[in-house]
């Protein structure tokens, strides 16, 4: 895949994931306005997202480096992990459904990146 394409691929994901963060977060917090957010929907987008790009970016740039070795994708696996447990950290003391909306989304963009990542070197191998 052309460098060229493959970046707009990533920036339209990402205005994507941050338009679809927006809108959930914001039917998210006007329904709770109690919610601890509430008034800060801009900080609850930006760290939204910026936890998105570390789970998407270490995944995606970790898995050459994983896929040498069997212990390097243990490393990578336990380093997500522990980035998972650090961010959903704040949410364990609200419940479990907070708890489990930090880590289900961010599981789901480790998720995206190892397919992303497979799919962009099955196409490079494939050209080449």
């Amino acid at each position: 895949m052309k460098k060229s394409i493959e970046i707009s691929v990533h920036l339209l994901f990402w205005i994507l994931f941050t338009a679809t963060v927006f809108i959930l977060s914001k039917i998210y917090l006007e329904a709770n306005p109690d919610s601890p957010f509430s008034r800060h929907l801009l900080y609850v987008i930006f760290l939204e997202v910026f936890m998105g790009v570390i789970f998407f970016y270490a995944t995606y740039f970790g898995m050459p480096w994983a896929l040498k070795k069997q212990l390097n994708a243990y490393i990578l696996a336990g380093i997500l992990l522990l980035l998972l447990l650090f961010f959903a950290f704040p949410a364990m003391k609200f419940g479990l459904l907070q708890i489990m909306s930090s880590i289900i989304p961010h599981a789901f963009l480790i998720f995206l990146a190892i397919i992303f990542r497979l799919y962009s070197e099955s196409i490079r191998l494939n050209t080449e």
